[in-house]
């Protein structure tokens, strides 16, 4: 009887090594891939830059249409968490500053429609000067206003933040 030829083996990978009662041997997963670095200080920052410029972008757009929208608030928080674990990486940490930032700068956008209501009825010289010279007024204003889904807008944007992290770590 003649006995059974190897396979051909690829020179460069060696020879192949029969597994248990000949049969070929189980291929070795490939290692799993390095976990990325976090940039925690990097993630914060994005965080707050993002915030800032949404929370201006949902002051002007609330302004406009005369009224709030939740999505902007989830969208703003979104953004918000989208860009600290983009930049930041995956960290627990990273979403509660996320969070609190996309909070903030929902409260801020309030905060930028409510300025630009009162300088367009009371022809203040800018909204920059309301925030500076004149805030007790303009938060005096804000509260003025307030109802229960202002509470409820601010808490969309963590709920944004959330999402907007986990698609970013997905």
């Amino acid at each position: 009887m003649s006995q059974p030829t190897p396979p051909p083996s690829d020179p460069q990978q060696g020879t192949p090594q029969p597994g248990a009662f000949g049969f070929p041997a189980a291929p070795v997963p490939a290692p799993a891939p390095a976990a990325r670095p976090t940039n925690f200080a990097g993630g914060v920052l994005a965080a707050f830059a993002v915030a800032v410029f949404g929370s201006i972008l949902y002051g002007i757009i609330a302004n406009a249409i005369d009224r709030e929208i939740g999505y902007a608030a989830v969208g703003l928080g979104f953004l918000v968490g989208l860009a600290a674990s983009k930049v930041g990486g995956r960290s627990v940490w990273l979403f509660v500053w996320a969070a609190v930032f996309s909070m903030a700068g929902t409260y801020f956008g309030q905060l930028v429609a409510v300025a630009l209501a009162l300088s367009d009825m009371t022809g203040a010289p800018s909204v920059t000067d309301i925030f500076t010279s004149h805030f007790g007024v303009l938060n005096d204003a804000w509260s003025e206003v307030l109802s229960a889904m202002r509470y409820v807008f601010i808490a969309l944007g963590a709920v944004g933040a959330y999402a907007g992290a986990k698609k970013a770590n997905g």
